[in-house]
């Protein structure tokens, strides 16, 4: 059974590995990524000036760099090394349906 606030955003069918999808969930656009079978979540827009970072690119180091200004964010915890920080979101599965902890 799910809790309340896990939300299911796809099927994990939807999202094979190092594929990405964009989901909408409660009016929030928020960036999938399955690197190598691990699933990331993070809000779709760069808080810098609203890049939309599933069009970023995906380093080695598990980041994604903005396509607007190349504003690196960690998508384990959303962190940079600017003065800013991306939301992320738990993720889990269940069933072969994603959950987002939202």
């Amino acid at each position: 059974m799910v809790s309340e606030n896990w939300i299911e955003a796809c099927r994990l069918e939807e999202l094979p590995s190092g594929r990405r999808k964009l989901v909408r969930i409660n009016n929030i656009e928020i960036a999938l990524f399955n690197l190598a079978g691990v699933i990331y979540a993070i809000k779709n827009r760069c808080p810098h000036r609203s890049g939309p970072l599933i069009r970023g690119f995906i380093d080695a180091a598990g980041g994604i760099k903005c396509p607007m200004h190349g504003w690196r964010f960690d998508l384990r915890d959303g962190s940079s090394e600017r003065p800013a920080r991306a939301t992320v979101y738990p993720s889990k599965v269940e069933n072969g349906v994603l959950y987002l902890w939202v």
